[in-house]
């Protein structure tokens, strides 16, 4: 029976279906969670791979259940392979912060998936062990070295008029900002019931219009913040405009 030969090498919850019928694998959390933002978070589930069923190893789609979508809990989909042996995490967003996730909460499923590609020679030797998150192939993202203090000339476009400011990059705050002394006395200004982290904490803020963000060539359709800044700062590029920008902050020099 499925329920008895469904394993995994170290799990603080047994793996198995919710009923006769279900096709996937529940998947619980293994801590308590509280996601403050919009961006997305890993939760531990303290399963640990390979996924065994019938005594062979399976690879798995990792997808998330009904009721927590329905309650604005996602789960972005992920495959695990066959050959991992680390601990399997679950990657949640809400937009509605806060949010709390219990431990013990299954809030998603695995569908386990037979490998049959094994008899065709993989592009690299090496497997995949205990390494999660990640590719195997290149990717061609924006870096930034920290070293020179992460910072772009950002033009705001507003109807037919663009102003140009000196935009500070910044992943630890939720939410892109513009300083209120910088943001044109004749544009408007919406009042907002929304709270910015990663700026002294939390802060009520008001917002602006839709505005056009274009950074290095590249265009977010968005609005901003209008929150107070430190000294010097005019702008401020958090992780709601930098993940549609693409923009990774590294201590490394940037890929030439």
């Amino acid at each position: 029976m499925l329920r008895a030969d469904t394993s995994s090498s170290g799990s603080s919850y047994l793996l198995r279906p919710a009923t006769a019928g279900s096709l996937g694998l529940d998947l619980a959390t293994a801590v308590t969670v509280v996601l403050m933002t919009t961006h997305p978070e890993k939760v531990g589930t303290g399963t640990k791979g390979p996924i065994v069923i019938n005594g062979q190893a399976m690879g798995a789609l990792l997808i998330g259940r009904s009721l927590p979508s329905m309650l604005g809990l996602f789960v972005l989909p992920g495959i695990i392979d066959a050959d991992y042996e680390g601990e399997i995490k679950i990657m949640v967003y809400t937009p509605f912060p806060p949010m709390k996730i219990e431990k013990g909460q299954y809030i998603a499923q695995l569908i386990p998936l037979p490998q049959t590609v094994s008899h065709i020679s993989p592009s690299q030797a090496t497997s995949h062990h205990d390494k999660g998150f990640g590719s195997t192939g290149g990717l061609t993202l924006l870096t930034l070295d920290l070293s020179t203090r992460p910072r772009r000339p950002v033009a705001i476009q507003y109807q037919a008029e663009t102003i140009t400011m000196d935009g500070l990059l910044d992943t630890g705050a939720d939410s892109s900002i513009v300083g209120p002394e910088y943001w044109p006395t004749s544009w408007p200004i919406l009042p907002s019931t929304a709270t910015v982290t990663g700026v002294g904490g939390l802060t009520l803020a008001k917002r602006t219009p839709p505005v056009t963000i274009r950074v290095d060539n590249k265009i977010v359709h968005t609005t901003l913040a209008i929150v107070d800044l430190p000294h010097g700062v005019q702008c401020l590029l958090g992780r709601d405009i930098l993940a549609q920008l693409g923009v990774i902050l590294t201590n490394e020099h940037p890929l030439a």
